[in-house]
């Protein structure tokens, strides 16, 4: 956690602590359903990855009433904010005063929206926050085939953090289909390919 505090080339601090903490209790006063998911989810969780933002999910028709309650906090979109007819996916709002991201996305369905219920409190840079569990993030990051969310999903599986039944229980409850593709992914991780073999030495003529 430190890392993401404080620069370890300039010895500074980055900002990150000042506007987690203002962005999640303007979410906790407006008595929002919501989550930390993401970077600062896995940091929480003892797996920090180095990304120096905030990832927040909301449910989709929460997203407007979030949206405002970022602003009104002093934090400014920097992609489209949608209406309640035309939602977007994920708005992405940035504090002027450091420059870190705050990632707000809309859950329509599962597993985001289970993510968002069943996310437990836990303490972000000194603040108070509903925060998802290493067997939920291996959720939402099944669904995902970003280079970072693939590396993230193989980090937590080989830290023997999370209870992998009981993450494939959830996701047999959500989505049973999906369930072979989640062996699949495990099992990779757990047991990947070998090497390929290297080329004979050409002998010398």
């Amino acid at each position: 956690m430190d890392l993401l505090v404080t620069d370890p080339v300039t010895g500074r601090k980055t900002g990150l602590t000042a506007s987690v903490r203002r962005a999640l209790k303007a979410m906790a006063k407006a008595r929002l359903p919501y989550c930390v998911i993401g970077a600062t989810a896995l940091a929480v969780r003892g797996l920090p990855r180095m990304t120096r933002d905030l990832d927040l999910a909301v449910p989709l028709e929460e997203q407007l009433r979030a949206a405002a309650v970022l602003r009104a906090a002093g934090f400014r979109a920097t992609t489209p904010v949608g209406s309640a007819d035309d939602p977007e996916p994920m708005v992405v709002f940035v504090d002027p005063t450091t420059d870190v991201e705050v990632d707000l996305m809309g859950a329509a369905g599962d597993p985001e929206r289970t993510v968002i219920r069943e996310a437990r409190p836990a303490m972000v840079f000194g603040a108070r926050a509903p925060v998802a569990s290493l067997e939920h993030l291996l959720l939402l990051y099944l669904y995902s085939n970003q280079p970072r969310h693939l590396g993230d999903f193989a980090s937590i599986v080989q830290s023997g953090k999370a209870d992998l039944p009981k993450a494939e229980r959830m996701l047999h409850e959500m989505h049973r289909e999906m369930v072979p593709a989640w062996r699949r992914r495990v099992k990779r991780v757990l047991a990947p390919p070998p090497p390929p073999s290297r080329p004979k030495p050409r002998k010398l003529r």
